[in-house]
């Protein structure tokens, strides 16, 4: 990854954590109520705190996509992919990041599990 690249992840991922810490009621970080989610959260027994706390220890060398639009077009804002190491799995996050103030947690669940394709 280029220098340009590496400062432009790590200002969003300063952006995605400081949304992370000024949520208090739900309403600026938002995790989608996927199964696929939902199955991971209930499996290693995490709330939405847990995954926070997941997120705040995010580094930029965590970050192996983005930023990219969303494919959907309904949505605006920019997609990073992560995949960070917790309790000894691979892990993959996918975070949209749609102003300043709101930040959404598309995936959160083990790596490969669901095909999301090779780490770039």
């Amino acid at each position: 990854m280029n220098i340009i690249g590496s400062q432009i992840r790590s200002q969003n991922l300063l952006r995605i954590k400081k949304i992370v810490d000024e949520d208090i009621n739900g309403d600026k970080f938002i995790i989608v109520r996927t199964k696929k989610n939902i199955d991971f959260m209930r499996e290693y027994s995490l709330n939405n705190e847990d995954v926070k706390d997941i997120i705040r220890q995010l580094s930029v060398e965590d970050c192996f996509s983005g930023p990219e639009k969303d494919r959907n077009p309904q949505y605006d804002g920019w997609i990073f992919k992560f995949c960070p190491i917790f309790e000894n799995i691979k892990l993959y996050i996918k975070i949209r990041i749609e102003s300043t103030e709101k930040s959404v947690c598309l995936s959160v669940h083990e790596f490969g599990k669901y095909d999301e394709g090779v780490i770039k």
